[in-house]
């Protein structure tokens, strides 16, 4: 199979990481989840705190420390524009570099140029969300459905903050999945069948 590239968004709750570590698995290719992408930004000078503020819309004055995957950084006028460049620059090279999978991080926006590439979107009805979560975390109905309502605005906001359209938008994806319907198994067979048929051997 060619050079592989699927990119997963998903609801909180929707059992999205999951799945796509089952396909990386099944597929034998890497998995990126939203942790990963983190730890590889913050070793390349932005700090988990500064990138956490920068999605929630935040103009932050200053510079970061220097780096060879910020090469052209010095074009930039604050910390906000130097952070949604390295992550952006940071899932290219990933997708570029070998076949993987993609959590989150709207890769699927910032990957749209990549052909090919398959993005799914993963989600659930709200009751199973709740009841996911309720499992996940132990947590009461409705704290569960608070901390989804926390998580779908934050989502929300770093979406925006990143690529300035709605999170919603069906037309930065090639198949929206409920992963209610089948299963965290039954779902990333799915998603390897219809990968197999994009990705020709």
């Amino acid at each position: 199979m060619e050079h592989l590239v699927i990119t997963i968004g998903c609801e909180y709750g929707a059992k999205g990481n999951q799945i796509g570590k089952k396909v990386a698995q099944d597929l034998g290719i890497k998995f990126y989840d939203r942790e990963t992408v983190d730890e590889i930004i913050k070793e390349v000078g932005i700090p988990k705190d500064i990138m956490e503020k920068v999605e929630e819309g935040v103009t932050i004055a200053g510079k970061g420390a220097e780096g060879d995957v910020r090469g052209s950084f010095s074009k930039y006028a604050d910390l906000t524009e130097r952070a949604i460049h390295v992550q952006k620059t940071i899932i290219r090279k990933l997708a570029a570099r070998e076949s993987c999978v993609i959590i989150g991080r709207s890769a699927d926006y910032i990957l749209k140029e990549q052909k090919p590439i398959l993005r799914i979107f993963i989600y659930a009805p709200d009751e199973i969300r709740v009841k996911n979560v309720m499992e996940s975390h132990n947590l009461s109905a409705d704290d569960a459905k608070l901390l989804i309502v926390e998580k779908d605005k934050r989502y929300h906001k770093r979406h925006m903050a990143l690529t300035g359209s709605n999170r919603g938008d069906r037309h930065n994806r090639d198949m929206l999945i409920n992963s209610d319907l089948l299963g965290v198994d039954g779902t990333a067979q799915l998603i390897e069948e219809v990968a197999g048929k994009v990705f020709q051997e």
